[in-house]
Parts: C-alpha cells; sequence; structure tokens
C-alpha cells in the first residue's frame, strides 16, 4: 500500500526513460495498458508521449548497397508518346496539371480536392 501525504506533484520522465518505454510499448504483439501498468503510467500518457515524439526519428541506419552496370541487350527502351497537358486553374489560385485523357469522373474529383484545400 503506498500512501501519500500532501500534494501529490507531477512526475518528470528523461526524454530517454519515455523512449525506452515508447519502444517497449511499440514491440510486436504487446498492449500499450500493459507496458502503462508495469511503469505505473496511465495508457494515455503513452499516446501523449507518441504524438510528443512522432518528429522523432531513431538514428539512421545503413543498408548495404550494390552498385550494378546498367546492361543493355540491344533492345530500345520502351517510351511512351508523351500526352498532351492540360493546366487548369482554380477559383482560390491554385492549378492542376492533368493529361489531356483523363475521365471526367477522375477529373471532378481531382479539382474538388484541390479547390477544398
Amino acid at each position: 500500500m503506498e500512501i501519500i501525504s500532501g500534494i501529490e506533484r507531477r512526475r518528470r520522465w528523461p526524454d530517454e526513460a519515455k523512449l525506452g518505454i515508447l519502444a517497449e510499448a511499440d514491440q510486436p504483439g504487446v498492449r500499450i495498458g500493459d507496458v502503462a501498468r508495469r511503469h505505473d503510467i496511465h495508457p494515455g500518457q503513452i499516446r501523449l508521449w507518441r504524438q510528443r515524439f512522432s518528429g522523432f526519428t531513431a538514428p539512421a541506419t545503413f543498408l548495404p548497397v550494390e552498385l550494378v552496370k546498367e546492361v543493355n541487350l540491344g533492345q530500345a527502351p520502351a517510351t511512351r508518346p508523351a500526352l498532351p497537358i492540360v493546366e487548369i486553374l482554380l477559383k482560390n489560385g491554385r492549378g492542376l496539371k492533368v493529361p489531356a485523357d483523363l475521365e471526367r469522373r477522375m477529373l471532378a474529383s481531382l479539382i474538388a480536392c484541390v479547390e477544398a484545400a
């Protein structure tokens, strides 16, 4: 049993501890509630930390890359004939460039999306 006397204060978690808890919660098959219980925090706190650190990325890891010469076996690359492009200027000042053969439904949907943005 824990007895708290006086005013309960907020706990301060260092970023390293937060990231460690987030890494633990991100493991496959792990439930946030279980991790929160182990660390005596509310599951919503883990979700808030996720939002806060969403811009944080782990140190970059590099994968091995092998450069290979491109081999042309005498075949000409398949080239498509250039389709005419239509540029549409909308009321909100934005523009849209689309192929001239675009279906009307798709064009209407694209225009609605660009106007709403």
